[in-house]
């Protein structure tokens, strides 16, 4: 576990299971303006990555995807750990659809 975080993301194509690799860093943000302050914190950010080179020698092995070619499905949830347990999100899902207008009139320069 990384000093200081006790939030972790884990990302993973929703028709392969978690059993394929993350999809990106499991670190999770919040807005500097919500930090250190005694309220619910109702926001939070993390990053997927674009694109990725296979890493056959992972384990688990990693394919390669490129989502601005081929979007899919991202299926996602937080855990919170503490020195007594862990607790579990629910699993959310990002549509292909959604990911696929992001990249509507994508051109690479």
């Amino acid at each position: 576990m990384r000093e200081g975080n006790i939030l972790f993301v884990h990302s993973y194509f929703c028709d392969r299971g978690e059993n394929f690799g993350v999809l990106g860093d499991p670190a999770v943000y919040v807005d500097l303006a919500d930090a250190g302050k005694d309220k619910l914190v109702k926001q939070f950010h993390f990053f997927i990555d674009v694109s990725r080179k296979s890493s056959p020698g992972s384990v688990p092995p990693e394919p390669g995807f490129d989502l601005s070619v081929m979007p899919e499905d991202i299926c996602f949830y937080v855990t919170a750990q503490s020195v007594i347990t862990t607790y579990k999100s629910n699993v959310a899902r990002i549509p292909k659809a959604a990911i696929e207008h992001v990249f509507i009139g994508w051109e690479l320069h």
